[in-house]
């Protein structure tokens, strides 16, 4: 598996780039100086990779905030790690959320940055080209009772094939069990699906399709400090902008973050998700209210009637949108 830890052209100092003039000045604090702040993503992929891109951009400290960012804590921890107060926000996926609203806590959703989409592929050895190649087969899985755990249980019941989920802990995990044979499947993102393919000739047989949750925070923090909040999302919203727009610095930075050698993989990545980022990211659940529900209700009667907006606030994205901000950020040239 080619992923190290990547040194690319850009460095590890924040780089510059051309923001709208309106735009270049750093919203700082009353006092002048920066807010630290801390951050988490769930998982090391591309969809997550927005938090750790905008702050080695410099993009947070346009906004008056140095973020030290937690990368591989995992959804759950992510989500509960934010409702403890270890970090201020993460990105991490919809049931957390769900999750802890449930269990009377406060996360809530704030910026959902990518439409619904296959997040996630099960991929098969080069030898497997059918899903019913699978019948009795180990496959690999992040965690075999989660989100995606549930939804690959679903594919295989759909396809009428049983097989046995092996929970391995992390997507290198999966990539390397699959690599060496030990498993005849896996489930992988968007940046290892390209990576076997391009490595080992793997076969998708299948996507998993989901907004994957967002940027979380608290409704405290929002209570205590909406300025706080408003800058994370405004950084975000930028760090979006470049990733669409700015493809000679998002490469690179994505190719550090994801820690991947081959170049072609990130590009094919990068090229996949620019039309599904979202440049007025609000926070939604799309249509997937019902089924998220059904993974939990079961645990959580009380999940029944929950709403969408009983886990998001869509306030922040929408006061960018209605002061012109997101739009300002694509009709002048970079």
């Amino acid at each position: 598996m080619k992923r190290r830890e990547f040194i690319g052209l850009v460095g590890g100092a924040p780089i510059a780039w051309s923001l709208p003039a309106w735009a270049q000045q750093p919203q700082l604090p009353a006092s002048g100086g920066t807010t630290q702040i801390r951050a988490a993503t769930g998982l090391r992929a591309a969809l997550q990779s927005l938090i750790s891109i905008g702050a080695e951009a410099g993009l947070f400290q346009r906004h008056g905030l140095d973020v030290t960012v937690m990368v591989e804590t995992g959804g759950p921890r992510a989500a509960s790690g934010t409702v403890r107060g270890d970090w201020e926000f993460c990105h991490t996926g919809d049931l957390p959320v769900i999750q802890g609203v449930l269990q009377g806590q406060d996360p809530v959703l704030i910026l959902t940055p990518a439409e619904l989409h296959d997040v996630a592929f099960l991929m098969g050895r080069r030898d497997i080209t059918k899903p019913e190649q699978l019948a009795g087969a180990r496959i690999g899985a992040l965690d075999a009772t989660g989100q995606y755990g549930r939804a690959v249980e679903a594919m295989l019941k759909k396809w009428g094939v049983s097989a046995d989920l092996v929970s391995l802990g992390s997507f290198q995990g999966i990539y390397k069990a699959l690599g060496k044979g030990e498993v005849a499947a896996g489930y992988l993102p968007v940046d290892l699906r390209f990576l076997g393919e391009n490595e080992f000739g793997w076969n998708v047989l299948g996507g998993i399709s989901s907004g994957a949750g967002g940027i979380v925070t608290t409704r405290r923090l929002i209570g205590t400090n909406r300025e706080l909040v408003m800058s994370i999302v405004a950084a975000l919203v930028d760090t979006i902008a470049l990733f669409k727009t700015k493809p000679e610095l998002a490469i690179p930075l994505l190719q550090r973050f994801l820690q991947i050698d081959d170049r072609k993989a990130v590009e094919q990545v990068h090229a996949y998700y620019v039309p599904l980022f979202r440049a007025s990211p609000d926070p939604t659940f799309f249509n997937e209210m019902t089924r998220l529900k059904g993974f939990v209700e079961k645990q959580y009667p009380a999940a029944a009637p929950l709403e969408a907006k009983d886990l998001s606030d869509p306030s922040f994205v929408n006061e960018l949108d209605r002061t012109g901000y997101i739009a300002r950020l694509y009709s002048e040239k970079k």
